[in-house]
C-alpha cells in the first residue's frame, strides 16, 4: 500500500467546509481558468447523457434518441442554419435524457418526460449555454402547438406518439397564444426548428455519434460564457464547474431519499481512486498529540472466511488529504448543497474497506446516531465508489418508495434498538442493491433505512461515505468526532459506529 503523511492542504483547494451560495452570480469575465473548467464539466455532462441513455428508444418512433437528435441537427445544417441553431436541434430533447438518467417513471401515457422542454432548457442554461440554445429547446413543443393551430392539416401529419404528447403539452394554441408567439423575433427560427424536428425521424439513415459535435459544444459554451451574463434569462448554475443536478434528479431524490449519480467524477480522478484509498489505509495510528484536532480513526475486523485481520474503516481524513479533500469539498459538497437547496458543510467522513469475508451492516437509519439538536437535524451522506459494487461483495442496499406511498426517509425515526431498525419494520421494505462503478456517487438521506451484506467475493469492496449537514446549523465536524470518541471510550457506542449495526467482528 502507498503511504502519504498527513499534511496541510494546498492553497488552491477550497477552504475546508467553505460552500457555494445559490444566489451568487457566477462571473467568468476575465477568469479563463474558471471558464475552461465549466466548459470541460458541461461538455462532459452533455456527452455522458448521450453515451449512457442516448441509445434508448425515441418513444413512439422506430429509432433512438441519439439518432433523432443528430438527424434533427443534420437537417438544420442542410438547410444552412448556423452552428448555434444546429446545436439547439441536437440538444432540444435533452429533457428526455434527464428523465432516463434520474430513473423517474415516464409520463404522458408512457411517451416521455412531462414538461421535458422546460426541464431541458433550464438545465442547458445552468450548464452555461446561451439563451438562444435554451430558448429554442424550451419552445420546440410550443412550435408544434402553434402549427396545429395555424394549419389543421399539420396535426394530421403528426405521428401517433406526437399526437399523444400534444394532449399533455397544452394542446393546440389559442389565438392569443399564437399572436404572442408571432411577436417574438426568434419565432421564425423556432418554426424552422420544428420542421427539422419532424425531419429527424428516418430510421434508414446511418448512425452518427454526438461526439462529432464536441468542438461545436465547446465553442458555443465559450462564446456564451464570454458574454455579459447579467441579463440572461437562463442563468448559469453556481455548481457548473463541478456537476449540475437536473430537476428530474432532484425530484427522484425527494421522493426516494437517495440518488445514484453515475459517472460523476472526471476520468483522471477515477483513475486515482484506488491509490487514494490505499494511501488512507496506510495512515499510521493517530494520537491526540500529533494530530489533534483531526485524529483519524482506524478500525480492523476479522474475516469470516479465513480469519485474517483486515482494515475495515478509516475516518476523518478529508481535511488532511489533498485529493480526497478536492472531492469532498468540491463536487460532492456541491451535489449535497443542491439536494438540500441550501449550502452544506462536511459533518463526517469515512472510508469503508470490505475485504473478502468483511462484515455486514444491519438495517439502520444514520439519523438515530447523530440527528440531534447538538449535532444538526438534517444530514445527507454521499457514497463514493472506489471499487465496483456487485451483488456478491456487499453493496449498499436501499428501499425505494413504493408506488403511491411516501418514501421511507419521510417517516421519521423508525422503531429500533441501539440504532438497528426493528425487523418488523424491515420486513415491510423492498431493498434493492445499488450497483456502482468507480467514480459513481450515491446520495442518501440520513433518515433512509439502508444496509449491506457481508462480502462473499474474493475481492475488496471499498466505498467512501461523506456526510454533510446544512451550513445554517453550524460546522460540527470536530464536535461530532469528539462526541464519537467520548461515546466509544465510555462504552455507549457500537464497536465501529455510534449505532450498534455492524455485523462483523471488530479486532
Amino acid at each position: 500500500m502507498l503511504f502519504r503523511a498527513l499534511r496541510p492542504l494546498s492553497s488552491h483547494l477550497r477552504s475546508s467546509n467553505a460552500c457555494r451560495h445559490f444566489s451568487a452570480q457566477v462571473n467568468t469575465d476575465g477568469n479563463d481558468a474558471l471558464k475552461a473548467t465549466i466548459i470541460d464539466a458541461s461538455t462532459r455532462r452533455v456527452l455522458s447523457l448521450f453515451e449512457r441513455y442516448g441509445d434508448s428508444d425515441y418513444i413512439g418512433e422506430p429509432m433512438s434518441i441519439t439518432e433523432h437528435s443528430i438527424q434533427t441537427a443534420g437537417a438544420a445544417k442542410a438547410s444552412g442554419e448556423d452552428e448555434e441553431a444546429q446545436l439547439s436541434c441536437l440538444l432540444h430533447d435533452i429533457g428526455h435524457l434527464l428523465g432516463l438518467e434520474a430513473g423517474n417513471p415516464m409520463g404522458m401515457e408512457g411517451c416521455g418526460v412531462e414538461d421535458h422542454e422546460t426541464i431541458g432548457a433550464e438545465f442547458l442554461g445552468k450548464l452555461g449555454f446561451s439563451d438562444t440554445v435554451a430558448y429554442l429547446a424550451r419552445h420546440h413543443v410550443n412550435a408544434k402547438r402553434y402549427l396545429c393551430a395555424r394549419n389543421p392539416d399539420y396535426y394530421e401529419g403528426l405521428t401517433e406518439a406526437s399526437k399523444t404528447t400534444l394532449k399533455h403539452q397544452g394542446g393546440v394554441m389559442t389565438e392569443e397564444e399564437c399572436l404572442e408567439a408571432e411577436a417574438d423575433p426568434l419565432w421564425p427560427l423556432v418554426i424552422r426548428m420544428r420542421t427539422y424536428d419532424e425531419a429527424g425521424k428516418d430510421p434508414s439513415l446511418p448512425p452518427m455519434s454526438p461526439s462529432s459535435y464536441l468542438e461545436a459544444i465547446k465553442e458555443s459554451l465559450n462564446k456564451s460564457l464570454s458574454e455579459d451574463s447579467s441579463s440572461k434569462k437562463f442563468s448559469l448554475s453556481p455548481f457548473a464547474e463541478t456537476y449540475v443536478l437536473s430537476e428530474e434528479q432532484l425530484t427522484f431524490f425527494d421522493r426516494n431519499g437517495y440518488l445514484h449519480v453515475k459517472n460523476a467524477l472526471p476520468a483522471d480522478t477515477i483513475s486515482k481512486l484506488s491509490d487514494m484509498a490505499d494511501e488512507i489505509a496506510a495512515l499510521p495510528p493517530s494520537n491526540e498529540e500529533n494530530n489533534f484536532p483531526h485524529p483519524h480513526l482506524i478500525h480492523h475486523e476479522k474475516s469470516s472466511i479465513d480469519g485474517a485481520l483486515n482494515i475495515c474503516r478509516v475516518e476523518n481524513y478529508c481535511k488532511t488529504h489533498e485529493e480526497w479533500g478536492n472531492i469532498c469539498f468540491g463536487v460532492v459538497q456541491d451535489l449535497v448543497s443542491q439536494a438540500f437547496r441550501e449550502p452544506a458543510v462536511l459533518f463526517k467522513d469515512k472510508l469503508n474497506y470490505k475485504g473478502p469475508g468483511g462484515g455486514s451492516f444491519l438495517a439502520h437509519q444514520d439519523a438515530t446516531a447523530y440527528a440531534t439538536e447538538d449535532l444538526a437535524t438534517r444530514h445527507i451522506s454521499v457514497m463514493v465508489a472506489v471499487d465496483p459494487s456487485t451483488n456478491d461483495n456487499g453493496p449498499l442496499q436501499v428501499p425505494p418508495a413504493a408506488e403511491g406511498q411516501e418514501g421511507w426517509h419521510s417517516r421519521g425515526v423508525l422503531k429500533n434498538k441501539d440504532g438497528v431498525t426493528d425487523p418488523a419494520e424491515v420486513a415491510k421494505m423492498d431493498f434493492v442493491n445499488v450497483l456502482t462503478k468507480p467514480g459513481d456517487l450515491v446520495l442518501f438521506d440520513s433518515f433512509l433505512p439502508h444496509k449491506s451484506d457481508a462480502n462473499l467475493s474474493d475481492g475488496w469492496r471499498r466505498l467512501a461515505y461523506l456526510t454533510y449537514n446544512v451550513a445554517s446549523e453550524g460546522d460540527l465536524h470536530s464536535k461530532y468526532y469528539q462526541t464519537k470518541i467520548d461515546m466509544m471510550k465510555s462504552g455507549n457506542a457500537g464497536t465501529i459506529s455510534i449505532n450498534k449495526d455492524f455485523g462483523g467482528t471488530i479486532v
